[in-house]
């Protein structure tokens, strides 16, 4: 394995962990594991939520961001090295 592989690899099982706390700590306003999933009002206008959740709704998307263009550099960097 090469450096650059486990480096990827490392960023992408932090960023996925992050992700999975982020989601965890986001309040879903009452509405359990379906106001989770399938999002709801609250969502949809920021400004019900509290800046907290405003905050981490931030980071989880950016948190995304990040583990998909990790995971697509490192589909490219395979394809060169094979």
């Amino acid at each position: 394995m090469a450096v650059n592989e486990i480096v990827g690899g490392v960023i992408l099982l932090v960023v996925s962990v992050a992700i999975f706390a982020l989601t965890l700590m986001q309040h879903t306003h009452g509405q359990g594991l379906s106001g989770a999933i399938n999002g709801s009002a609250y969502g949809a206008n920021n400004t019900r939520l509290t800046p907290a959740d405003q905050m981490l709704a931030k980071v989880t998307r950016i948190a995304g961001v990040v583990f998909f263009v990790v995971a697509i550099l490192a589909c490219v960097f395979a394809s060169r090295l094979a």
